[in-house]
């Protein structure tokens, strides 16, 4: 079977990349056999080996239907990785679906559905995510939600899966990535990872830590990130409100805030050096967390805000939702989690089971059984 991916890919840093990336190699593992191209935009990199080769070929800024057609035609699936931010909202991307050969089957990975109340263009972010699901003959979404939505849309519900985003399984040492990143080695760590953005809310973490600094000892927050290539004015503020207010609460003692991208190859170690991973965003887009993923696959304990972008965190245990800017909540949790030795030990099994479910090689397995069913 050849399968062409419309998508970003690496080096781009780009969330959609590293999805892809990963979803492939959990193809490789689940189906040696399979072709796999990658038809990326600009900005990836050239690779051609046995069974696998990646053609950078179309700019987002650019007209690119012909260039994604012409490079789709000996596939018998093209599989489209969609995010507002990449394909815009015009009729390019609906172009491609349209003029694909009926001989094609084409799927499409809806990673964000954002309702109507919640965006600035009003129903324009939903009309054309349920315009590109209708085009395609299969549809993938990351959760229930999502689904809900797509089908309130008008879309078929047989031609909508839900399969989970995947989760890359990790079980590095601690000690050694400890050792690897510099990090204090007996610390109790909370860690935050990914770019520096408002609505992630580093902020109300720092309000938190406050708070568990003073029930225990020797804990720090790693803020494992720093401003995105594209950073507006708006993140750059907030970078330096972070700043600013760690100086406030005098918590420098407290706080590793290196500033910086780590890459992919750090990840894994990022996560298993951490005690508990934080993720108190506020925001209302339908969309998973990759990050949420890689946390899990690294079997640690993870702290979230009770909205739908991790409402995955209920198949753990409800008990790590907490709402948002709640800073009192995440306290609590996650002083319970260092104290409560019967709780962690619960959250960490149901972690490992979770993680396992949704393994990228487990992910990887739908996708195949997608592709020959279309």
């Amino acid at each position: 079977m050849k399968i062409a991916f419309v998508s970003t890919y690496l080096p781009q840093q780009c969330g959609i990349a590293t999805y892809t990336d990963y979803l492939i190699h959990g193809l490789k593992k689940a189906d040696p056999a399979l072709e796999i191209k990658i038809i990326a935009e600009k900005g990836a990199s050239l690779i051609k080996k046995d069974q696998f080769e990646v053609v950078p070929c179309w700019d987002r800024n650019e007209d690119y239907a012909e260039s994604i057609l012409s490079n789709s035609k000996n596939a018998d699936v093209v599989h489209i990785q969609h995010e507002y931010s990449i394909y815009s909202f015009d009729d390019r991307l609906p172009s491609v679906l349209k003029e694909l050969s009926a001989d094609i089957r084409k799927v499409v990975t809806i990673h964000c559905v954002r309702p109507a109340q919640f965006s600035e263009r009003g129903a324009v972010d939903e009309d054309y995510a349920a315009r590109i699901a209708m085009l395609a003959d299969q549809v993938i979404v990351h959760l229930p939600n999502q689904e809900d939505i797509l089908c309130r849309m008008g879309i078929p519900p047989k031609k909508i899966q839900v399969i989970s985003h995947g989760t890359e399984i990790s079980n590095e040492d601690k000690e050694v990535s400890r050792k690897r990143l510099g990090l204090p080695a007996e610390a109790k760590i909370l860690l935050m990872f990914g770019f520096i953005k408002p609505h992630k809310n580093f902020h109300i973490v720092l309000d938190a830590l406050v708070e568990i600094r003073e029930k225990l000892d020797n804990v720090h927050f790693f803020i494992a990130g720093g401003l995105a290539p594209t950073a507006s004015d708006k993140d750059k503020e907030y970078a330096e409100l972070i700043a600013r207010k760690i100086k406030d609460l005098k918590l420098e003692n407290n706080v590793i805030y290196p500033n910086k991208f780590f890459p992919n190859n750090d990840v894994p170690y990022l996560f298993r050096a951490s005690d508990i991973i934080l993720f108190p965003y506020y925001e209302e887009d339908r969309s998973a967390s990759g990050s949420f993923h890689l946390a899990i696959g690294a079997q640690r304990p993870v702290i979230a805000s009770r909205m739908p972008k991790f409402e995955e965190s209920k198949n753990i245990s409800d008990e790590l939702l907490v709402l948002p800017y709640n800073s009192s909540g995440i306290a609590g949790t996650a002083i319970r989690l260092f104290e409560d030795k019967d709780f962690r030990q619960y959250v960490i099994n149901r972690t490992e089971a979770y993680r396992n479910l949704t393994s990228w090689e487990t992910v990887a397995r739908q996708h195949i059984e997608l592709y020959r069913r279309s």
